[in-house]
C-alpha cells in the first residue's frame, strides 16, 4: 500500500477522484493512478463506490462524472461558502420553528441548515423549492414537505418556473426563510435570477413573518431584481460582520436586524 493511499481517506480520495473527473469528459483508472498515487485496484474499488452512490458511471477503461455527481459536487462549493456563519444564522432562525406550523424555506444553503435543525418538530409543513431542502427532510415522521416548481435550475439546485404561480397566490405559511444574493437598505432582499425572484416574491406574500437568512457577505450588494422589499420584511438574521451603514439603514425601516 502506497503512503497515498496509508494517508487519505477514502472519503478524501473519492471527493478527488470526483473533482477531477468533472473537470474532463472522462479519465482513465491509470490516469486517476497516477494522479492520486495509489494503485490501480484501489482506483477501481472507489470508482465502483462512487458509481454505487449514482455519482458517476463506468465506462471502459474509466469512468465519467454523471448529471448527479456534477451537481452534488456545485452545491457542496457552494455550502462551504461561509459555512460557520451560516451555522450560526440558521440556528437562530430555528428557533422561530415550532411544531404545527407551516413554513417556507427556499433552496438557499443557509435555509438547508435550517432544515437540518428543525428535524425533532412534529405536525411541520414545509414548502419548499429547494431539492436538497426536500430531500434532508424527506424521511421526518413529524414534517409534510411540499416541494413546489417547475424548471430546475442548475445553479441553485432549485425549482422555479411559471407552473408555480397559481398555487403559491394561493398559500398560506406562518414564516418564509429566504436566502439572497444582495440586500441593501434600499431594495431589500435580492437574486440574480428573475424566476427565483419571482418565485420567492409569490412566498414573500404567502408569509405571515418574512425573514431573511444572510450572511454579511451578500450586505451591500445589488442583485438584479428585488423579491422583498424593506416594507415587507420583518427579521434579517446575518453575522457581526455585516456592515454596519446597511444594517443601521434597513433598522430604520423597521427591520429587525439580528446580528448572531
Amino acid at each position: 500500500m502506497s503512503q497515498a493511499e496509508q494517508g487519505l481517506s477514502p472519503e478524501r480520495r473519492r471527493d478527488q477522484i470526483l473533482r477531477y473527473l468533472s473537470a474532463r469528459d472522462r479519465s482513465s483508472v491509470g490516469e486517476l493512478s497516477e494522479v492520486l498515487g495509489v494503485s490501480e485496484v484501489t482506483v477501481r474499488k472507489d470508482l465502483d463506490a462512487l458509481e454505487a452512490q449514482g455519482v458517476l458511471t463506468r465506462v471502459h477503461g474509466g469512468a465519467i462524472v454523471s448529471g448527479r455527481g456534477r451537481l452534488e459536487l456545485h452545491f457542496a462549493a457552494r455550502e462551504q461558502e461561509h459555512l460557520e456563519e451560516k451555522r450560526r444564522i440558521a440556528e437562530a432562525a430555528a428557533a422561530l420553528v415550532h411544531s404545527g406550523q407551516r413554513i417556507f424555506l427556499d433552496a438557499s444553503t443557509t435555509a438547508l441548515q435550517v432544515a437540518r435543525l428543525i428535524k425533532d418538530r412534529t405536525a411541520l409543513v414545509v414548502v419548499t423549492n429547494g431539492l436538497y431542502t426536500a430531500l434532508e427532510l424527506n424521511f421526518c415522521t413529524g414534517i409534510t414537505t411540499i416541494v413546489v416548481g417547475g424548471t430546475m435550475q442548475r445553479r441553485s439546485s432549485s425549482l422555479v418556473g411559471s407552473l408555480n404561480y397559481d398555487l403559491l397566490r394561493r398559500l398560506r405559511v406562518d414564516i418564509g426563510f429566504f436566502g439572497a444574493r444582495g440586500i441593501t437598505a434600499a431594495d431589500g432582499l435580492m437574486e440574480s435570477d428573475i424566476d427565483e425572484a419571482q418565485l420567492k416574491q409569490q412566498m414573500v406574500s404567502a408569509a405571515g413573518l418574512v425573514v431573511g437568512i444572510a450572511d454579511a457577505s451578500k450586505f451591500g450588494a445589488i442583485s438584479f431584481s428585488a423579491f422583498a422589499l424593506p416594507h415587507e420584511i420583518d427579521r434579517i438574521f446575518t453575522n457581526e460582520s455585516a456592515p454596519a451603514v446597511v444594517v443601521s439603514g434597513l433598522r430604520e425601516q423597521g427591520i429587525n436586524v439580528e446580528m448572531v
